[in-house]
């Protein structure tokens, strides 16, 4: 199975899942909260295909998915771009998908920390976001970024961009994380939590 088809695979399964972080600015600054989930169109962005643009690929996103899911979008078509292999660019595509098929062990992950994104010329990047996760796989070195920006009518956020880092370096306004949970069906696996953070419910009942 080729790196396409296995992140589709690891994406499907991931629309499944939700995250709630729970960030601090400060003392006595207020909690933000950032419930992250996956839809169709996410997956498009979090691949980068729409740097591919001197091949065909579907714009229809759940058209994007049945054509990597029936074997007729695979990685042999995209290489027939110019820009899926190319580290000039700084956005190597190739690499791009082959780390997205690891997306829920990055979030996932201990070394992980989140800052308040801010559009950074001097990196002459078109990436518009709020939050930026920068993180590492337990069984690697390599780190990653990860963009979140809110959606549009909702109180929720998702992926926009993400890759392995490389010349360029991205930044953002600190912030503590306080609590990492995960939501799957009806369970919930707490990933994270600030010896100092106490939810209302543990307020109220100490």
């Amino acid at each position: 199975m080729d790196s396409l088809r296995q992140a589709a695979d690891k994406f499907l399964l991931l629309e499944k899942t939700e995250y709630r972080l729970i960030l601090s600015a400060g003392k006595n600054k207020p909690l933000e909260t950032v419930e992250l989930n996956f839809i169709d169109e996410d997956f498009y962005h979090i691949l980068g295909l729409h740097h591919l643009d001197d091949i065909d690929i579907p714009k229809n996103k759940k058209l994007l998915l049945s054509k990597i899911l029936c074997g007729d979008l695979n990685d042999k078509y995209l290489s027939q771009s110019e820009y899926y292999d190319d580290d000039l660019l700084g956005y190597n595509i190739k690499n791009r998908i082959e780390h997205s098929r690891y997306l829920e062990e990055y979030l996932d992950s201990d070394d992980f920390t989140v800052s308040v994104y801010k559009l950074q010329h001097d990196n002459k990047t078109l990436i518009r976001a709020d939050y930026l996760i920068t993180c590492k796989r337990t069984t690697s070195d390599e780190e990653y970024y990860i963009f979140l920006r809110k959606r549009k009518e909702t109180s929720s956020y998702g992926i926009v961009s993400c890759f392995p880092k490389n010349r360029l370096t991205y930044w953002g306004g600190k912030r503590y994380l306080m609590l990492k949970e995960k939501m799957d069906g009806e369970s919930r696996i707490e990933l994270f939590r600030h010896p100092n953070f106490k939810d209302e419910i543990e307020k109220k009942d100490s």
